[in-house]
């Protein structure tokens, strides 16, 4: 019986002792690194002016947008001309490609950047990225609604060739972007059906607010290299949730900036296709 009373009371003071360290705040100090210049941009086979953001890195626990960095000059050359890029507007670390640009599949990219200012104990930084040949055709999307849960699914039909691919998908609704952070957007290899059809898979999801009668849904597919699928892969993962007592510590997303930049210069070998909910449309995908 004592040993009994004595096991309840050991019970009681453990729980206790373990409530009160998990309520125990604890100062996790971060170590500041030198700033770095940030990278975010892409060159695609679309005809229009391609846009290149260049900023500098910023603390961990900053709130503020990243500071821009304005008055560079970038040099893209694709392996035929070269030309300076345009900072629209002045200040916004903005930077253009003329409008009537397109890329070319196969061609190399190459950026160069000088730095009016020094960034990461260098004024020089250059990105190259290939743009992807693969012969891939985008047929139609389709939508199917899941309740309860209350989200569409995404589902693609398309053909991928016989070979190794890697693949970039983005929704847009009336025009406007929906994945537009590195947890909406989809990437994904061709391993689960390499030289045929997709017949419908799944390749995102969109909430239940973001399909609305009237609305056009388009989904542009992307055939992107390997090296911006490894960092959109790195990207998604450190930005998302991770398990803190399993997950290893983080590490340093890939970037193709060199002289230690962070983010990616990338290219995208693009295609598109839409799908207008009407109302039997509406009717039918929430049966």
């Amino acid at each position: 019986m004592m040993s009994q009373i004595v096991k309840r009371i050991f019970g009681i003071f453990y729980a206790a002792v373990i409530l009160t360290s998990c309520t125990e705040t604890i100062d996790i100090e971060l170590d500041e690194t030198y700033t770095r210049l940030v990278i975010d941009g892409q060159i695609t086979t679309d005809t229009m002016a391609h846009a290149i953001r260049l900023s500098q890195s910023a603390s961990y626990f900053s709130n503020a947008e990243p500071p821009a960095v304005s008055g560079a000059e970038l040099l893209l050359d694709d392996g035929l001309q070269q030309f300076i890029l345009t900072e629209i507007p002045i200040g916004s670390g903005r930077y253009f490609t003329p409008e009537n640009y397109f890329g070319q599949p196969g061609n190399t990219y190459t950026l160069n950047i000088n730095l009016p200012e020094e960034i990461g104990e260098s004024t020089n930084y250059q990105a190259q990225n290939t743009l992807a040949t693969t012969d891939f055709r985008l047929d139609s999307i389709m939508l199917e609604y899941r309740n309860p849960f209350g989200f569409w699914l995404v589902m693609l039909y398309a053909y991928d060739p016989p070979t190794t691919d890697f693949y970039r998908f983005d929704a847009f609704r009336n025009g406007e972007i929906l994945t537009d952070t590195a947890n909406r957007t989809f990437i994904l290899d061709d391993r689960l059906f390499n030289g045929n059809n997709t017949n419908g898979s799944t390749v995102m999801f969109l909430y239940e607010d973001e399909v609305q009668l009237g609305d056009t849904i388009l989904l542009r597919m992307s055939a992107i290299s390997k090296d911006y699928y490894e960092f959109l892969f790195e990207l998604r993962n450190e930005s998302g949730s991770g398990n803190p007592l399993f997950g290893g510590p983080p590490a340093n997303i890939t970037s193709n900036l060199q002289e230690n930049g962070l983010g990616f210069f990338g290219t995208m070998k693009t295609a598109r296709t839409d799908l207008i909910i009407t109302p039997a449309l509406l009717e039918i995908l929430r049966e």
